[in-house]
């Protein structure tokens, strides 16, 4: 069985939950991936931040998070980044969620790095 992370590889290049706070991005209205796993398509749409795929298929299910809504992503020195969670994955490794800032900037995180805030603007 082969593992595919490649949205998830792709979003974690580069990208650190440790720098400057730009605010809180506008929850979107188009542009996220909800009630499904999400496919290359997306991600080449701009919909998803990544992909999990076990032998070429979609791996997972849709985790039962709404989305998108604000969030906090919790870094490794503790600063809270507000971010929007726009994808919500689960599988046998745990639930993962795809994020971004008002920057544009993508994460990917473990639902234990992040605190789920809801759709009202903090």
């Amino acid at each position: 069985m082969r593992l595919s992370w490649l949205g998830v590889l792709l979003a974690l290049m580069g990208s650190s939950a440790s720098g400057t706070d730009a605010g809180w991005p506008a929850l979107p209205t188009a542009g996220f991936i909800a009630g499904r796993v999400a496919t290359e398509a997306d991600i080449k749409r701009g919909d998803a931040v990544f992909v999990s795929q076990v032998d070429g298929k979609p791996d997972g299910q849709p985790a039962s998070i709404r989305i998108p809504q604000y969030a906090y992503l919790i870094g490794e020195n503790g600063k809270r980044r507000p971010v929007v969670v726009v994808q919500a994955q689960t599988n046998e490794r745990g639930t993962f969620l795809g994020m971004r800032d008002a920057t544009g900037e993508e994460y990917v995180a473990t639902k234990e790095e992040v605190v789920l805030l809801g759709t009202t603007h903090p």
